[in-house]
């Protein structure tokens, strides 16, 4: 009787142990490698930004933010994207002086948990056309952003990565993408810049930590969506 259910045992944990090891293997790495210091120390230097560490007052913490954002837009100016199949890290960035939104939120994130903040990244599909969360997912071509989440002593903020622009309120409060995506909030918030692209401004779905939908901006380049699955738990917590 005890070898009759010790097979399928072994069975299913290997199994488990092998979607698990794939998943492991497959997700995109949010670690900072030594290498990403030394051009994240670049990046910093070379725009003369001073901080060392996380602030520890909400408006130091803002002006760190926006001296981040803007330091990652000053160094990839150009609007060329980086290649399929290539890495897009925070070197990648700063010899190529180029990026689009999936590019520049990727050094905005590792230059922002560098200096303590926790980050989340964020994929934005317009259902202004679909009307369904779901549909637009499955849409290719859809329009489509890649932002960055930062969280303050306030709250979680949305930082862009094609503008100078921070959700903060007239107040100089955080607005979190979730707020943003309500219909009736962003009617009323009054915002201490406009909103900068249409696609916060008209009907819209967001996911954590969905990289791409094709799987060909991060390792291993395949057609697996590009996923990191502990900040996927994030849509659900």
């Amino acid at each position: 009787m005890k070898n009759k259910y010790i097979k399928p045992l072994v069975f299913a944990v290997t199994i488990i142990f092998t979607i698990i090891f794939t998943l492991n293997y497959l997700q995109v790495d949010n670690s900072i490698t030594e290498e990403d210091k030394i051009y994240i120390g670049k990046i910093l230097q070379e725009k003369k930004v001073t901080f060392t560490s996380r602030p520890t007052r909400y408006e130091e913490e803002i002006e760190l933010i926006m001296k981040i954002q803007n330091t990652v837009l000053e160094v990839a100016h150009d609007n060329i994207g980086i290649p399929y199949n290539s890495p897009r890290e925070p070197k990648d960035l700063y010899l190529l002086k180029s990026g689009l939104c999936y590019d520049r939120s990727r050094s905005i994130e590792k230059i922002s948990r560098y200096l303590g903040f926790k980050t989340r990244h964020i994929s934005i599909y317009s259902t202004e056309n679909t009307h369904s969360p779901f549909q637009s997912l499955i849409t290719p071509k859809i329009s489509s952003h890649a932002v960055t989440e930062v969280l303050t002593l306030k709250g979680w903020i949305v930082v862009d990565s094609n503008v100078y622009w921070i959700s903060l309120d007239g107040q100089g409060n955080p607005v979190s993408i979730e707020q943003i995506q309500s219909k009736k909030n962003n009617r009323i918030i009054s915002w201490a810049k406009p909103l900068p692209n249409d696609i916060y401004k008209k009907p819209f779905t967001f996911i954590y930590g969905l990289y791409s939908r094709h799987g060909r901006f991060y390792h291993p380049y395949n057609f697996v969506p590009d996923i990191n699955y502990k900040e996927l738990m994030q849509n659900i917590l």
